[in-house]
């Protein structure tokens, strides 16, 4: 949302704000990953996702792509997603 702190979101969720600075810096770096402009803002969905046995999952969510281990904690996953979502 306009105006958010992105640090105080990431906390709020249980994560190291470094790490998401980090993930979004790789992400932005890597060329598969534009910032949002105003109207795909207004198209990104958000749907449950449940991680599976493998060795990793990538969630793409509107411009942003998520990448996490396989096993990695539903709860932790959770987090992630709800401070992308805030950001």
């Amino acid at each position: 949302m306009p105006g958010a702190n992105v640090s105080a979101i990431a906390r709020a969720e249980g994560l190291d704000p470094s790490q998401l600075y980090g993930w979004r810096r790789k992400a932005l770096s890597s060329g598969l990953v534009a910032p949002l402009t105003e109207t795909a803002k207004k198209e990104v969905k958000f749907a449950r996702v449940e991680p599976v046995a493998s060795s990793a999952v990538e969630i793409v969510l509107g411009d942003v792509v998520v990448r996490v281990g396989g096993d990695i904690e539903s709860d932790h996953l959770v987090k992630i997603l709800r401070a992308v979502r805030k950001a």
